[in-house]
């Protein structure tokens, strides 16, 4: 599967997301290994939150472990 790159095409809210495996976050967030989320926020500087079929809601700056589905 490719990966989008965030610099090729921007993300906006409602867009379906997944963390990228193998990178930190996906390492850390056992839980959303593999789950299909929604960005439901977009803030001016550069934060990002994606909200995950379990309730779960992921918060970060980076947007470089997140991929499009």
């Amino acid at each position: 599967m490719k990966q989008n790159s965030l610099f090729e095409a921007s993300l906006k809210i409602g867009d379906r997301v997944r963390l990228i495996s193998g990178t930190l976050a996906w390492k850390a967030e056992m839980t959303l290994q593999g789950k299909i989320g929604e960005v439901v926020e977009l803030r001016t500087d550069g934060r990002v939150s994606i909200r995950f079929e379990n309730g779960r809601v992921l918060e970060g700056r980076s947007v470089e472990p997140i991929e499009r589905v």
